[in-house]
């Protein structure tokens, strides 16, 4: 996707890129942008250009005219961020960006009527500078009543929409952030994470609702531990029972020192699980490109293979599938879908019964073979939850998802799950040449029905698979403390891997308050220092805290998790915990 994010790498002091178009702001007695007035941009050779509205349309029309027959070029981001002093639906032809989107995205439509991409606008920023700039309401009467991400305020849109000439290739994108880039005022609130879903819905959730067109997380990440970590996993969960799953993770590559580290971590460039959990969990199905003959064929219903690209002596005349927001259109795209009966095969019989509901959600040919991707889901019909699974294909699979695979070549539960309650489901997927079918062996179930560890006795065994083979580890039960608020530990080893020679583990920890009062503080020690961790805050001693803004209500838990170079989770041991009431 191309984004149009500055004119010229040369920037004159005072220019803002909140707008369309080169300019000079004239400030009020407190600092604001009062009004604005054309003006013009030292490009790198030191020359001071105007970057006109007109300017940027022609800048479009080039991109495009250069990119369209690209296979790959999906769509134009009109601009990236506008904020303050730009506005929404008011305040005339120099601050109305809803009105300029339209007419930057009607140009480019207009002189490229063969364009195949789509147009994604995003929001503004902050309410702007003076009140009742936009057709909506908001809470306040001054600036910053209201905080928005810059590009992510799309609440005007209600009254709003955007027209483009071609309606079924607008969409909105907005950004989103967590703490680590910028302390947003409703990340203090004595609720956060559980206030963030009414924020999100005044945002930018309520798009296809008022407007019919679909939102696109044009931008969103931040750091994978601290108040930012729980940030994460609830802005995930929105998106998902928005339906909002196609997204922009920004970023691949690691940000030193920066508010948005990426999926591959500083210095040592090793990726990061806890992201890289989050974003299949969002979009476990992203779209999968192949070579086929000629062409580039594209799956709307795909799979989390890695992305085929033609090589450097593929001399093909790539096939533009025109890309809409409405129904997907397979007709250039090589692939025939098929609906097919769902066929239950392996429920197992005892006292851990698992079904196992299957479906074809996709074929196509792949240099001549006969591929089929297979939906599955797994239930517990159980009475007690299931903490081990061994499933089987009868055809080996070229591709899998969300699932874990052991050493014997079969698949156990997903990585983020310690087990599978009674009446609960989850899906998984997968791609083989020809057909399959799927069998459950023996799956292995608790003793009673709760898997969490008790404050007494001999530490719970558990059975944890990893990508590559099965893991046998210990659910430690350390330091429950005694006294007013006593706290239990339950560790669950997630995924391992092999880093410079040696093996790292990645590992969940939840904290359970077992008292019947609020624990607003504790420490919690580990006996080898990990190497990441997230969701605590060291202390000079080399214990760690929970953050201050947590408070672990009776009879809840709280997570965190770490990383070390082990082969089985470390011992934590809970310190005497305070601020019980």
């Amino acid at each position: 996707m191309l984004d149009m994010h500055l004119f010229t790498s040369g920037q004159s002091k005072g220019l803002q890129p909140g707008l369309w178009y080169s300019y000079k702001c004239n400030y009020d007695q407190w600092g604001n942008c009062a009004s604005v007035y054309p003006a013009c941009l030292l490009d790198p050779d030191r020359v001071c250009t105007n970057y006109t509205e007109q300017v940027n349309k022609d800048a479009w029309s080039t991109l495009v005219q250069r990119y369209k027959r690209q296979w790959n070029f999906l769509g134009a981001d009109i601009q990236n961020e506008p904020h303050e002093p730009a506005s929404w639906g008011v305040g005339g032809a120099a601050y109305d960006y809803a009105a300029a989107a339209e007419r930057i995205s009607n140009d480019i439509l207009a002189r490229h009527p063969d364009y195949a991409g789509l147009i994604f606008v995003e929001g503004i920023g902050n309410t702007p500078i003076r009140p009742n700039w936009s057709c909506q309401n908001f809470s306040g009467s001054s600036p910053g009543a209201t905080q928005y991400w810059w590009g992510g305020n799309l609440e005007a849109a209600k009254c709003r929409p955007l027209t483009l000439s071609r309606m079924n290739k607008l969409v909105y994108a907005p950004h989103q952030y967590g703490p680590s880039v910028y302390k947003q005022n409703y990340f203090s609130s004595a609720s956060f994470p559980s206030n963030m879903p009414s924020v999100w819905d005044r945002h930018f959730g309520m798009i296809r609702q008022y407007t019919g067109k679909p939102a696109v997380m044009g931008e969103w990440g931040g750091a994978s531990s601290g108040q930012t970590a729980l940030w994460l996993d609830a802005f995930v969960s929105y998106l998902i029972s928005k339906d909002m799953r196609d997204n922009f993770f920004w970023a691949i590559n690691p940000n030193r020192n920066g508010d948005t580290p990426g999926l591959l971590m500083d210095w040592t460039l090793a990726p990061d699980l806890v992201k890289l959990n989050l974003t299949r969990t969002l979009q476990p199905h992203p779209t999968r490109f192949m070579v086929s003959g000629n062409s580039i064929c594209m799956s709307s219903s795909s799979t989390m293979a890695t992305m085929v690209a033609a090589t450097s002596s593929t001399t093909a005349q790539y096939v533009i599938t025109t890309a809409t927001t409405g129904a997907p259109d397979t007709s250039s795209s090589g692939i025939s879908s098929t609906v097919a009966t769902a066929v239950t095969t392996g429920v197992s019989s005892g006292p851990c019964d698992v079904s196992i509901t299957q479906r074809v959600s996709n074929t196509w040919q792949d240099g001549g073979k006969a591929m089929t991707q297979y939906a599955v889901v797994v239930e517990n019909f159980s009475p007690k939850p299931i903490t081990a699974l061994s499933l089987a294909t009868s055809s080996t699979p070229t591709q899998f998802w969300t699932v874990t695979q052991n050493t014997d070549k079969t698949f156990g539960l997903p990585s983020h799950m310690t087990n599978l309650a009674p009446g609960s489901q989850f899906e998984w997927g997968y791609v083989v040449v020809g057909t399959s079918v799927v069998t459950v062996r023996s799956p292995a179930c608790s003793s009673s029905a709760s898997t969490a560890a008790t404050s007494g006795g001999a530490p719970q065994q558990s059975t944890v698979t990893s990508a590559s083979s099965i893991v046998t580890s210990t659910s430690s039960t350390t330091g429950v403390s005694s006294g007013g608020c006593p706290l239990r530990i339950t560790q669950t080893q997630g995924s391992s891997w092999v880093q410079g020679g040696r093996t790292m583990i990645s590992v969940n920890v939840v904290v359970q308050n077992t008292s019947s009062k609020s624990v607003s503080s504790f420490k919690v020690r580990f006996a080898q220092t990990p190497d990441q961790i997230w969701n605590v805050v060291a202390n000079s001693d080399g214990s760690y805290s929970c953050p201050s803004y947590t408070n672990i209500a009776a009879g809840a838990n709280m997570q965190l998790g770490y990383n070390a170079y082990a082969t089985a989770p470390l011992i934590v041991t809970i310190l005497s915990p305070d601020n019980c009431n």
